[in-house]
């Protein structure tokens, strides 16, 4: 390995993007077109679906019937089932989010190696329970480079992609995805350690000197079914993998938080970063830590579960309302808390129960955290039991639209209710 790789492998960027790398090279427009206003393909509502959902009360669960796959995913994904059974949870890669002009959830990410490593992207539609399929795996980024990889894959504009358009070197999503309503796309810090990168270029004859120098961001455009390079403005973060990424009404734009590199902005309509960092790093959240937004206290939550056994647990919190950003502070670190750890783990904001539900796939326990009173509570369903395993491993996201955390393991589906929302008068 070469001195250049070992040093992205420990978290130097090594980004793909338009070749120069000057602060305005080959920046595309940060806002698309507006996309259409009929969400493609439509989907009926399962009336049974429906019926369950309807009845759903205070802490309550259910289990969906059998959800389906809308689309062709092509013979990439074929040969492991998600024809069947959807895309299932991929180590690291078990975020979806939540998009509210589709009133659907994304999903995407890539295997650390087995048993496939793959640049696909998804929607989940809950009334009709069905996993849609967005892009089809063009590549799968496993097994020895070769002619495979030769066939695939190119350096276009700077960026290593394949001749269809999709990501060259995909990454896991940990906590690094999020959705921008105002770019009407999922935004993606595709950084991805250079594990085989020198055998690709050997492959297509191309060197690692073609590339963008900065954040390699990818952005998904789901009423074009199509993967965009998302180049961005100087200066720009030192970015590394297992950080977060999450979208804030507030800052009009993505935070991004990396506890040693810092805090940054990445402005939606500019495509330019701004740093804001504060306080220290030790006060910031952790590698790994699972990040959402409280739109009803306008306020960012993290949490990580403790590195070692018998270690603590700790919660940050961060104001976002205002000119002036806050900075994150712990507000809680004791051991015996929730599992917080983005390839175990699912945190998002109820706005009904103004509550954060993080779903534990390794204890299969859902909890509730209190910003006001900076409390843990483990919850007791009434109703359908959490499934000890589906057919693919756990994803999930919570479905304002609906006012349910939903748990998704392929063809098996759980939903539960922190609280009904008040009926409208």
């Amino acid at each position: 390995m070469s001195k250049a790789m070992l040093a992205a492998a420990m978290g130097v960027v090594l980004a793909f993007g338009p070749a120069g790398g000057g602060a305005g090279a080959g920046l595309a427009a940060a806002a698309e077109p507006s996309s259409p206003a009929a969400v493609e393909p439509a989907q009926a509502a399962d009336p049974a679906v429906t019926a369950i959902l309807e009845k759903l009360g205070d802490n309550s669960s259910a289990l969906l019937p059998a959800t389906k796959v809308i689309g062709d995913p092509g013979p990439l994904t074929k040969q492991y089932g998600m024809d069947k059974r959807g895309p299932g949870g991929r180590d690291y890669s078990i975020k979806m989010a939540w998009m509210p002009d589709r009133k659907r959830a994304f999903f995407c990410g890539a295997n650390h190696g087995t048993p496939h490593r793959l640049n696909d992207a998804w929607e989940y539609d809950l009334p009709s329970n069905s996993w849609i399929v967005l892009y089809a795996a063009d590549y799968n980024d496993r097994g020895a480079v070769g002619d495979y990889d030769k066939k695939t894959l190119e350096v276009r504009d700077g960026w290593l992609r394949t001749k269809l358009g999709g990501p060259g070197h995909p990454a896991h999503t940990w906590w690094e995805m999020t959705y921008d309503p105002e770019m009407k796309a999922a935004v993606w810090l595709c950084q991805w350690p250079p594990y085989r990168l020198k055998e690709k270029l050997d492959a297509i004859g191309a060197t690692q000197d073609q590339f963008y120098k900065g954040p390699p961001m990818w952005a998904f455009y789901p009423w074009k079914k199509q993967w965009e390079p998302l180049p961005t403005k100087e200066p720009w973060p030192r970015t590394r993998y297992a950080s977060s990424l999450e979208y804030v009404p507030d800052v009009k734009g993505s935070l991004w938080t990396s506890q040693e590199r810092g805090i940054w902005i990445l402005d939606s309509k500019t495509l330019a970063w701004k740093e804001v960092s504060k306080g220290k790093p030790a006060d910031r959240p952790g590698d790994e830590s699972v990040v959402c937004y409280d739109s009803s206290r306008k306020l960012l939550i993290a949490h990580r579960s403790a590195y070692k056994a018998g270690g603590a647990c700790c919660t940050w919190q961060m104001a976002t309302a205002g000119d002036a950003l806050g900075e994150w502070k712990k507000v809680v670190e004791k051991p015996d808390l929730p599992e917080g750890f983005d390839a175990r783990s699912m945190f998002y904001f109820d706005p009904v129960g103004r509550v954060g539900l993080l779903y534990d796939t390794t204890a299969r326990a859902i909890w509730a955290y209190d910003p006001d009173k900076t409390e843990w509570t483990r919850l007791k369903p009434e109703g359908a039991p959490i499934p000890e395993k589906g057919d693919a491993r756990p994803v999930g996201y919570f479905d304002p639209e609906r006012n349910v955390f939903v748990v998704n393991m392929g063809t098996v589906t759980w939903v539960y209710r922190y609280k009904k929302a008040a009926e409208k008068k």
